[in-house]
């Protein structure tokens, strides 16, 4: 019960508690799982997007995302790992040399949201 109480309490913090950003604005919500994307870390490149977002299921892990506007496609950049409990960063994974790129999805999907959000 001791450990499903602390996951309980650092997902009731702000978003920005545990990932080191001040920003973050909730972009979708699934299955009581909330998305948020970081506005300042929106970089714009033509009809590219990228961005860091992350979610309440696994709030620990900041992924950057990059994001075709007029291809409407996602690929996974990197995900930032972050201590549960104090919010610490400690590692980023690298997942550019994934093959990960893949359509936004339907218009109800996370991919879609964060897309009509930051192109």
């Amino acid at each position: 019960m001791r450990g499903a109480a602390v996951v309980a309490m650092v997902l009731a913090l702000s978003p920005a508690a545990a990932q080191n950003e001040t920003d973050w604005r909730p972009y979708f919500t699934f299955k009581d799982v909330t998305y948020y994307f970081s506005p300042s870390t929106v970089a714009r490149d033509g009809n590219m997007r990228v961005v860091k977002w992350h979610d309440t299921l696994n709030p620990q892990v900041v992924f950057k995302s990059r994001i075709d506007c007029a291809a409407h496609t996602i690929t996974s950049v990197s995900a930032d790992e972050y201590d549960l409990i104090t919010g610490e960063y400690y590692d980023t994974k690298d997942l550019s040399a994934n093959d990960d790129t893949e359509g936004l999805g339907t218009p109800a999907s996370m991919g879609s949201h964060l897309a009509a959000a930051v192109c």
